[in-house]
């Protein structure tokens, strides 16, 4: 699926790898079983788990000092399986 992106994307993806909050999830999920139904065929996440991520980021508090592009808790924690394999 092809995106734009501005270029300040990245930069606040690999910041909210940082996050607490953001590794926290990403250590509670099943990635093995859900990444199929979570991301498109190029890996990006898909349009649920950008929502999903975003509100239980919201319910645990979360708060990141920048802009926040819809999509960026759920690459987040993409990013952070990615640098697991």
């Amino acid at each position: 699926m092809a995106t734009i992106r501005a270029a300040h994307y990245g930069e606040t993806e690999r910041a909210l790898t940082e996050d607490p909050i953001v590794r926290q999830m990403a250590s509670e999920l099943p990635w093995n079983e859900l990444k199929e139904r979570f991301t498109h065929d190029d890996g990006e996440p898909n349009f649920d788990f950008m929502m999903i991520a975003n509100e239980e980021y919201r319910n645990r508090g979360g708060e990141f000092d920048g802009p926040l592009h819809i999509g960026a808790i759920a690459t987040a924690i993409v990013m952070i399986f990615d640098e697991e394999d």
